[in-house]
């Protein structure tokens, strides 16, 4: 299940997500949501980019970059 708070109305709760991104009660696109990964599909353009970023990345092998150094 899939929380959410709408910020027009102010309701809050669960539902179960369906793909569309607006509030169940009153159906303002003003609403926050927090998905579970098991409530994302699959070939959800999120998942495709997150596999993408872990498999071009090695933890392991990886030099932190300037950035990750502080420098």
């Amino acid at each position: 299940m899939a929380r959410f708070r709408c910020r027009a109305c102010g309701q809050e709760g669960t539902f179960r997500y369906d793909g569309r991104h607006a509030c169940p009660y009153c159906g303002s696109q003003d609403v926050q949501f927090a998905l579970g990964i098991e409530e994302i599909p699959d070939d959800h353009p999120l998942i495709e980019a997150m596999k993408r970023l872990a498999e071009s990345h090695d933890e392991v092998d990886a030099e932190p970059s300037d950035d990750e150094k502080g420098e």
